[in-house]
């Protein structure tokens, strides 16, 4: 399995790499510096609050059918068209709530049709990704390799040629719907993929199966719900308790531009490690070799990636925005610190759910909203966007340690006892070149050279990244 998903994980990396990244540098950036930080902070207010509810569209839904198809791949043929109509329904469902609780919170006639569209672009976007699970159940890997970025491919396109071909003028309007007709098309793509495996499709919807995976995907569902606040009504808080909540909420979304390209990237991991822990599990396999992998795969990096951005702040957030401030500044580097404890949770938070403690991370969540929700009530009237800042880490860490902690507690997991010496070792090395660096006012560009590359150093000498059988992977991956 620890072949199966280092071979799959260069693949997934590496075709996403070519895209997402300049998806969020390239074009998102472009268009908040093309239409400001006002008109991109509404946009990232209504984009967050069209997230909110967005459990409707999901209950679980996604994670439910990777896992378990995983386990029996017979599940698709005789649930699919009952779940499907679920889905279909459930979308309603999400866009008339969204919209009748939209017109409550005072938006305008054009903030609720920009609403309107984006709650559609939630739905294509999730039948996108229902699609997409359904592929990685059937463990069909390179196929959702190449799927994942076919979405924002497209919209590179289309955004690409409003941005600089001069033939259209760039608007949130457009924005958005480029975006719809990307998700579109790649939703179709995707479901032509699985089309071959629903032969003999049981095509009745046989309401005791559905009740039976609604019962078993609530736990899902509530896990996604409580997730959703505490990492979306940051935004929604901003606009309605801080002055200028419309400008805070666009200097807000542009210090998060690069924490989502990098969170995209560490999604990628936790999709391809949610359905090997499933079926490791169900065929009672060791765990702890892939595990041990996955941690230091995931933290070294993310460790280095959040003290660059960090103690580079300023010279960052000035690339990545022309409007930016020392303020600004402040708030990026803040922000981009959540991107540590993240890395943990995609690995542990990943480990608890393959295994169904759902009650757990559910218990844990409702903490981590409760947490969330003071700490901006108490930050965001004072000190505004660094306030929410502030209250994503703090939240993101306690979610990251108390995941880590219950997935080894849970499964057992054991460590070899060089690899915690190992970790220790390589932390407090890339810490120190990189306060040593900082503190020499070593330019940013050098700066990560030397933290990335000493973290690379420190992945092959503790032997965290076997080169020799990385090579050989890379070699067989077609095997």
């Amino acid at each position: 399995m620890k072949k199966t998903f280092v071979s799959n994980l260069i693949l997934l990396m590496s075709v996403n790499l070519l895209v997402k990244p300049f998806w969020i540098l390239g074009i998102d950036r472009g268009v908040q510096n093309k239409v400001g930080y006002v008109a991109y902070g509404i946009y990232a207010d209504l984009f967050a609050f069209s997230m909110l509810f967005i459990t409707l569209l999901d209950l679980g839904l996604n994670t439910y059918m990777s896992s378990n198809v995983a386990k029996n791949p017979e599940k698709l043929r005789t649930e699919f068209a009952a779940l499907t109509g679920f889905k279909l329904i459930s979308s309603l469902v999400y866009l008339s709530i969204t919209l009748i609780l939209g017109s409550f919170n005072n938006y305008d006639s054009n903030r609720l049709h920009l609403l309107l569209l984006l709650g559609l672009n939630q739905i294509l976007g999730y039948f996108y990704t229902y699609f997409r699970s359904i592929v990685g159940g059937l463990q069909m890997f390179k196929t959702d390799a190449l799927l994942s970025i076919v979405d924002r491919s497209l919209m590179i396109l289309f955004c690409g040629l409003m941005l600089w071909s001069g033939l259209f003028e760039m608007s949130i309007d457009r924005f958005i719907y480029a975006q719809t007709i990307a998700y579109a098309v790649a939703a179709s793509l995707a479901f032509w993929f699985i089309l071959p495996h629903l032969h003999h499709l049981n095509r009745e919807i046989n309401f005791h199966i559905l009740k039976k995976v609604i019962r078993q995907m609530l736990p899902y569902a509530l896990l996604s719900l409580l997730m959703t606040f505490y990492t979306r009504i940051d935004v929604v808080l901003i606009r309605n308790l801080a002055a200028e909540g419309d400008l805070q909420n666009g200097i807000y979304a542009s210090a998060y531009r690069l924490l989502e390209a990098a969170n995209m990237m560490a999604a990628l991991v936790a999709m391809l490690l949610l359905p090997i822990f499933s079926k490791m599990i169900a065929r009672k396999e060791t765990l702890s070799p892939l595990v041990q992998f996955s941690t230091g795969l995931m933290l070294l990096p993310a460790f280095a990636f959040g003290l660059i951005t960090y103690f580079w702040q300023q010279p960052l957030i000035r690339m990545l925005n022309y409007q930016s401030t020392d303020y600004s500044g402040n708030v990026f580097g803040i922000v981009m610190l959540c991107f540590i404890p993240l890395a943990i949770m995609y690995v542990y938070g990943t480990l608890l759910t393959a295994n169904g403690n759902l009650k757990i991370l559910n218990y844990l969540a409702g903490l981590g909203l409760l947490l969330n929700l003071g700490i901006n009530l108490w930050l965001i009237p004072t000190h505004q966007a660094l306030g929410a800042a502030i209250a994503a880490i703090v939240t993101q860490g306690f979610i990251g340690i108390s995941n880590f902690y219950f997935g080894l507690r849970q499964l057992k997991i054991r460590f070899e006892p060089s690899f915690h010496k190992s970790l220790i070792i390589s932390l407090v090395i890339i810490f120190l070149i990189a306060t040593l660096a900082s503190q020499f006012s070593v330019n940013w560009v050098l700066g990560s050279s030397l933290i990335m590359g000493s973290t690379l150093i420190c992945m092959f000498i503790f032997k965290m990244i076997d080169l020799k059988q990385a090579i050989a992977l890379i070699k067989n991956r077609n095997e």
